[in-house]
């Protein structure tokens, strides 16, 4: 395997050399013995700046790869004791002892299943950033993390989460689903929608505090705390999210069923069960705001901070986004510039999610008639 050196943060670690591993001139990460993907750098260093504001003495990054995440962790977290490295791959934790030695730091690495090791190990932050679904890892994470601890999860299944493919939704998330013109959030719900009932299991209840979408994937990082009435809370709050494809009319309902556009009479497109709460704890989102002053180093530095500053104001609607090139056209209207429509909403935002997107505590017919007179 011939290796070449990258820096990332502060961490300088040896990755298998892309150059060697091209297909017809492309490359991709998976190609390669042992995966790294530098287009993951924005989600390492979000997961940096986070763990910077919990931080966690004791973390498992349950599939290491190069090592890149855990390295981080130790190198650029202030207040972490020891970091668990792991990964199925023998390729994998060779490059990772030798990454951990260029870095100088202290790490256990296993060669074990992940799922293995998280029923094995007891952590305050467990970090599942998997090639695909995280569906598969759940359980053991929820099991791993002590109360009161962190769970950080990756998804990169998108055509699971918005409904692309149905079967794979239903497959790997127990979502019943059609794509809706809000997809793009509401398939991050239906993810943590996942998470909830999987730690409801073992009697902890799974918070989401921060969560965000990016390039073609979602992060979600979850408080866990225990018992079995704060898990029933969580629960009580999925739903179904149900769209009308020809007026655009929504609606939910804790229930699944075959609804009816109550403006059209057309049959509607139902999603769920996802998440009906916050997606963010506010307070965490100054945290990072805050703290992020101190990390001008990253190179993904101003991309975070608009990032956060998008963030920042759509946490204040807990509704997902309507699509203005979705409304429009059904309206027989253009689709209007989106300042135009805030400005008239007045209680609005944009959102991260969709960039002809809009978040708003205002209803349905509020949105429409805004979107008329622009």
């Amino acid at each position: 395997m011939k290796l070449t050196k990258i820096r990332e943060g502060k961490a300088e670690i040896l990755v298998p050399d892309p150059k060697e591993y091209e297909k017809e001139g492309k490359f991709d990460p998976s190609w390669a013995p042992v995966f790294y993907n530098p287009r993951m750098e924005l989600n390492r260093d979000i997961s940096v700046l986070f763990l910077n504001i919990i931080r966690p003495r004791r973390i498992v990054d349950a599939l290491s790869a190069t090592g890149i995440r855990g390295i981080r962790y130790f190198k650029e977290v202030e207040g972490v004791e020891e970091v668990i490295f792991n990964d199925l791959s023998k390729e994998a934790v060779e490059l990772i002892n030798e990454n951990i030695k260029i870095n100088n730091i202290r790490g256990k690495v296993f060669n074990k299943d992940a799922n293995s090791l998280l029923y094995e190990v007891k952590a305050d932050f467990i970090d599942i950033d998997p090639f695909g679904t995280p569906a598969p890892f759940l359980p053991a994470s929820f099991h791993s993390v002590i109360r009161g601890g962190y769970v950080g999860i990756t998804a990169t299944d998108l055509s699971a989460l918005v409904c692309s493919s149905k079967s794979s939704a239903r497959r790997k998330y127990d979502i019943i689903c059609d794509r809706l013109s809000f997809s793009k959030e509401v398939g991050i719900r239906g993810l943590i929608g996942k998470a909830i009932r999987e730690a409801a299991v073992v009697e902890k209840a799974a918070i989401p505090v921060f969560s965000f979408y990016n390039d073609y994937y979602y992060r979600v990082f979850f408080k866990v705390e225990g018992g079995a009435k704060k898990a029933d809370s969580l629960l009580s709050r999925l739903v179904y999210y149900y769209e009308c494809p020809k007026c655009g009319y929504r609606d939910k309902s804790v229930y699944y069923q075959h609804a009816t556009c109550p403006k059209c009479g057309t049959s509607m497109k139902a999603y769920g069960p996802a998440w009906d709460g916050e997606i963010y704890d506010k307070s965490m989102i100054n945290k990072i705001k805050e703290g992020l002053v101190h990390f001008n180093y990253l190179s993904t530095f101003s991309t975070i901070s608009r990032l956060i500053s998008i963030i920042s104001v759509e946490a204040e609607y807990k509704e997902p986004y309507y699509k203005l090139d979705f409304i429009s056209p059904r309206l027989k209207r253009n689709v209007p510039p989106k300042d135009k429509v805030i400005k008239c909403l007045n209680e609005a935002s944009a959102t991260h999610f969709d960039t002809v997107g809009i978040k708003t505590s205002k209803n349905f017919e509020e949105v429409i008639e805004c979107i008329k007179v622009n």
